[in-house]
C-alpha cells in the first residue's frame, strides 16, 4: 500500500455497471449538486467525470502519476478541462484551506489507506459546515475478497479462499486491502467528527455475466440478504449548519 492514498479507483476497471452502481448510490443519499467538489484516489478519472456534472468546481487528488496524465488526457479539449483541477497529492497531507469543498468522495479508495485516521482527519477539515463525505468500500460481510488472496508471493482468485473477509486476522495476512463493517466505519467517520447519514449495500455489478445473474443481483439489493453485498456506499456530514 501507498501511504494516504489508494490505487486510484482500481474497480473503475471491473466494467461501466459497477461505476453506475457506486456513484448512483451516493447521489441517491446525497444529491450530486454543489459548488466545489473533492475527489480523493481519482486514478483515471472514471468516477470523477461522472460526479463533476453537478459541481462548478472539481479538484482531483491521486499518487500515481500515470493515472494522472491518463485522467488529464481523457479531459483535455473538453468542457471538463476549465472545471477539474487535476493534482498529485496524499490524502493525508491536502494543500487546500480549511472549509473548502462541498462534498469529498472517495471511491473503492480508503481500504488502501494507510494513514486512514489522518486521511479522515484531513477530509474533516477541508469540508464546509454541512459538506458531507461519501465513500464506496468493500463490506467485510461479502465471502470473497475482491482485491484477490495473497498465497506467499502470488495474487491468486478470490475463490482460492471463500469467506476469507469474515476471519479478520487471517484476511489482514492476505489481502493488501482492509475490509469493513458498516459498525467498523461508522465509529472510525465519528471519531474524526463526521456523522453518517446514509447507508447502503451494493451487490456485485456482474458487468461480463449473464442478464439473468445481474437481475438477481440488482433485485438482492432490496432483500435483507443486502448486507452480504460486495460494498458498502455511505455519507457522512460534517455537522455546523
Amino acid at each position: 500500500m501507498t501511504v494516504g492514498y489508494a490505487r486510484g479507483n482500481a474497480s473503475s476497471a471491473l466494467g461501466p455497471r459497477g461505476v453506475v452502481k457506486r456513484v448512483g448510490a451516493v447521489s441517491r443519499q446525497l444529491p450530486a449538486h454543489g459548488d466545489r467538489l473533492l475527489d480523493v484516489g481519482c486514478g483515471d478519472g472514471t468516477y470523477t467525470v461522472e460526479m463533476a456534472g453537478g459541481y462548478v468546481r472539481v479538484d482531483a487528488i491521486d499518487l500515481e502519476p500515470e493515472r494522472l496524465n491518463t485522467f488529464a488526457e481523457r479531459i483535455a479539449g473538453t468542457d471538463l478541462e476549465d472545471r477539474i483541477g487535476i493534482h498529485k497529492m496524499s490524502a493525508d497531507s491536502l494543500a487546500f484551506d480549511a472549509h473548502t469543498f462541498d462534498r469529498v468522495t472517495a471511491f473503492e479508495v480508503v481500504e488502501h489507506v494507510d494513514e486512514l485516521e489522518g486521511a479522515l482527519r484531513e477530509i474533516h477539515r477541508v469540508l464546509r459546515p454541512g459538506g458531507a463525505f461519501s465513500l464506496t468500500t468493500p463490506n467485510r460481510w461479502f465471502p470473497f475478497e475482491t482485491h484477490g488472496v495473497i498465497w506467499g508471493d502470488r495474487r491468486r482468485s478470490a475463490l482460492t479462499a471463500p469467506f476469507l473477509p469474515w476471519v479478520r486476522p487471517l484476511h489482514e495476512r492476505m489481502s493488501d486491502a482492509r475490509a469493513f463493517t458498516t459498525q467498523q466505519m461508522g465509529r472510525l467517520l465519528r471519531g474524526r467528527g463526521l456523522r453518517v447519514c446514509a447507508i447502503d449495500y451494493l451487490m456485485p455489478p456482474f458487468d461480463r455475466r449473464a442478464t439473468a445473474l445481474r437481475t438477481l443481483s440488482d433485485t438482492l439489493e432490496t432483500t435483507p440478504l443486502r448486507v452480504f453485498g460486495m460494498a458498502m456506499a455511505v455519507t457522512a456530514v460534517k455537522p455546523g449548519r
